[in-house]
This record gives structure tokens, C-alpha cells and sequence, in this order.
């Protein structure tokens, strides 16, 4: 049965330029009533991925490699600088690349991959591939010591070196045996702790996929887009020492957009799946595997998620702000998002309030449609905690941030665990 965490914030930027278009434009959405500005899910999850503070994820563990050279970089290069010839390593980290990616493990396939390899002018560039993979560094580690065990063999095997066939069918051989390439084919779970959380597809044709346990939505001004064209001018320094004062005007005269919105942002975690692929084991038995990586990564997650901000233009607009609404859910029924609040566009003077009351208003009209009766009381099917710097009233108890991250956020995962 899944069980799921789910995160609601409402963060303001004052005259940013968060997330752009290919025009450099603000990216927008249409919603409701109005045009919102957006943020999208990609820009969400790269700035949290990379974030290097107090809360960073990537403090919990190993974080993933996302690269078209992995192989050449990571395994090959290395490879080569301990003394490996250059040819049988290229061919045999490629051979090893294409058993995880395409699942080529018997022994034909591996001879057809790496054939051409061998017979390159430059075999180590035949590991840069088209598509971006994706892989934790014990990963990267575990295929490099296999690549360094299988050179290691061909040094014993009997052949003739200098025919391509007979060191194809060598490396064959070693790469085909039955537990080795059981254990390469396997090599689907998400690795990496960015990979468990977010999957491991990043473009159509890449190494097994790992399905992400953390779903985000973009984030959508609550209001109507609120947006401003900044006229700028830059100045040359030295233009009148050049020209004796004799030429008026800037060097470079251009507009840029600003905008200014209070964002909702919506995350849910599908917790058996995170653990799942944090811990490498089957999602049906993530009850009996350790969750302390699970639980320091959503109490991270939470510290980032309401810390971080995106942004573009940021020695110019500097788009640093932090949460001043946060919800958090739990519970067993299928996610549902807040945004529909927002259907009709906020307005007034104070726009966090009056989100904060439309956001409330919207739940408990879903915990009425929805919930259970009680001795008389609408019981929702979710578990929930606040925490906002908004006066009005909020549809869950109040607390601090740290509190629900480190105190709330646990006691969940462990009640779902001995659920």
C-alpha cells in the first residue's frame, strides 16, 4: 500500500526573474481567472540538488553523476592511468555499458558491441554516448572494479592480442558468465540519493529507469502574474577620455522583466518507494529495511525545500526568500494538490493571508466532500501540520519548521513503518 508525504508552501519573491523561457522571458500559466507566473519542476529540483548549505541533501550520502562521458571519465580514463592498455579498456568498459543500458548480456551482443570498438581509431571516445545516464558513485565504483577485474583476467586468458575476433570473443567469454551479467542486467534500482528521490530517466533512451519517489508539481503565483520591463543602461567608463566628451549616450541600453509573486508549491514523496530505492530493496519490504537514510533525507528535504530558492539574475535581483507558509501531510489515500484554491485568482492588499484563507477554506471543503464522520466530526484522511507566519487561520496545528522536520516528519515514517 503506498503511503505518502505531502508539501505545500507559499514563498514570496519581490521583483525577481526566477524562471525563464527561451524568449528570457518569466515562464508563465495560464489558470483559472488569469495568467500566473510559474517556476517549473525541473528548475525546483535542480536548485534543491544542488544546494551546498547547513540542510543540503547531498550531506546525507552519495549524490548521483549526470553525464554523456561517465564511462570515459569514471571508468575508462582511471582505468587507462593505472596501466591498462587503452583498446581492451575502452572495449571492455563498453561492453560492460551497453549490458546495463540495453540489457546486452549474452555473449553475441556483447561481441557485436565491442568489435567496433576495438576497431576505432579513438576507442576511448566511443564512450561518450548520445544521452545523458545517470549514476550514484557506488555504482560507478562497483562497474569500474568490474571492468578492472575482467582486464585483469584477459591478462591470464590465452589469445592472440593482435586479432580483433579472438579478443572480442575473449572479452565475451569473461563479460558473458552467468552471475556477472545477472548482476549488470539488475543494475536498475536508483542509485544516488538525487536518483532515489527523483528517478533515474533524464532523457528517452538511458540506463534502467528508477521511477522517482518525489513528484513536483510546478510552483504558480497564487494571484494574477504581476510583472514590470526594468529599462537599464550600461555605462562606458572611458567613453569620454575616448571621444573628448564629444558623443553622448550608454553603451548598451536594454529592458529585462521583473516579476513579484507569492508562489504555491506542491511535492509529494511516496515514502515504501523512497525507501525502496535508497536502501536497493524490493518496495514490498521496505518496512524491514533501515530508514535512517529515508528520515535524514526528508528532514533535509523539508529544510531545503522551504530554504532554497530558485533564480535567475541573481547579482541583480538577489531572489533569496524563504517559506511563510508550510504544510505537511501524511497519510495512505492518493495525493491531492492545493492549487485549485487559487482557481480564482487572490487578490488584496495582503496576499499571504488571503491565500492562507482561500488555501484553508479549499481543504476543509475536500476534508467535507471526502472525509470520514466521526461522532459528528469530518475526520480528513490525512494527518497534518502547519507552520506559517500568517495570522489566519490554517487547517492543522501550528509549529516551527525544525520542529516538523525533526520531531513530525520521523514519528510519520516510523508509524507507517509499523503500520
Amino acid at each position: 500500500m503506498s503511503k505518502f508525504l505531502q508539501f505545500h508552501t507559499l514563498t514570496s519573491y519581490p521583483g525577481t526573474l526566477l524562471n525563464r523561457d527561451d524568449a528570457g522571458f518569466a515562464k508563465t500559466l495560464p489558470f483559472g481567472n488569469a495568467k500566473r507566473t510559474r517556476v517549473s519542476s525541473q528548475c525546483l529540483k535542480y536548485h534543491w540538488r544542488h544546494y551546498e548549505g547547513t540542510h543540503a541533501i547531498r550531506n546525507a550520502g552519495d549524490m548521483s553523476i549526470r553525464s554523456r562521458r561517465t564511462f570515459r571519465k569514471k571508468v575508462a580514463d582511471e582505468l587507462v592511468d593505472d596501466g591498462f592498455d587503452e583498446r581492451l579498456t575502452a572495449a571492455v568498459a563498453f561492453g560492460i555499458l551497453e549490458m546495463v543500458r540495453n540489457g546486452d548480456v549474452t555473449k553475441g551482443d556483447i561481441k557485436d558491441n565491442v568489435q567496433p570498438v576495438l576497431e576505432a581509431e579513438t576507442p576511448l571516445d566511443e564512450l561518450v554516448i548520445d544521452n545523458i545516464v545517470v549514476f550514484g558513485k557506488p555504482e560507478i565504483e562497483h562497474l569500474k572494479s568490474v571492468a578492472e577485474d575482467t582486464l585483469g583476467a584477459l591478462q591470464e586468458k590465452e589469445y592472440d592480442e593482435d586479432s580483433v575476433a579472438q579478443t572480442r570473443d575473449a572479452i565475451a567469454d569473461l563479460l558473458g558468465e552467468k552471475e556477472l551479467r545477472n548482476n549488470l542486467r539488475g543494475m536498475g534500482n536508483a542509485m544516488g540519493i538525487d536518483a532515489a528521490m527523483h528517478g533515474r530517466m533524464v532523457t528517452s533512451d538511458v540506463l534502467a529507469q528508477g521511477d522517482a519517489a518525489v513528484h513536483v508539481a510546478h510552483a504558480i503565483t497564487t494571484h494574477a502574474q504581476q510583472r514590470e520591463d526594468d529599462y537599464f543602461t550600461a555605462v562606458d567608463e572611458l567613453h569620454e577620455e575616448g571621444t573628448g566628451g564629444e558623443e553622448a549616450g550608454a553603451a548598451l541600453i536594454q529592458s529585462k522583466e521583473l516579476t513579484s509573486g507569492l508562489f504555491y508549491s506542491y511535492v509529494v514523496v511516496d515514502v515504501p518507494l523512497l525507501v525502496s530505492n535508497l536502501e536497493g530493496c524490493e518496495r514490498g519490504e521496505w518496512e524491514g529495511a533501515d530508514l535512517g537514510l529515508t528520515t535524514d533525507v526528508l528532514r533535509r528535504f523539508l529544510h531545503t525545500i522551504t530554504n532554497v530558492s530558485p533564480g535567475a539574475k541573481l547579482s541583480s535581483t538577489a531572489p533569496y526568500a524563504k517559506a511563510e507558509f508550510v504544510m505537511v501531510e501524511s497519510g495512505e489515500e492518493q495525493p491531492r494538490t492545493l492549487a485549485n484554491a487559487f482557481k480564482e485568482a487572490v487578490e488584496g492588499n495582503n496576499l499571504l493571508e488571503e491565500s492562507v484563507k482561500e488555501l484553508t477554506k479549499y481543504t476543509r471543503k475536500i476534508d467535507e466532500m471526502y472525509g470520514q464522520k466521526i461522532d459528528g466530526e469530518t475526520v480528513p484522511h490525512e494527518e497534518r501540520i502547519c507552520a506559517t507566519m500568517a495570522e489566519s487561520q490554517v487547517p492543522a496545528s501550528r509549529t516551527s519548521v525544525s520542529e516538523i522536520a525533526d520531531d513530525w516528519i520521523p514519528t510519520q515514517i516510523t508509524n507507517f513503518a509499523s503500520a
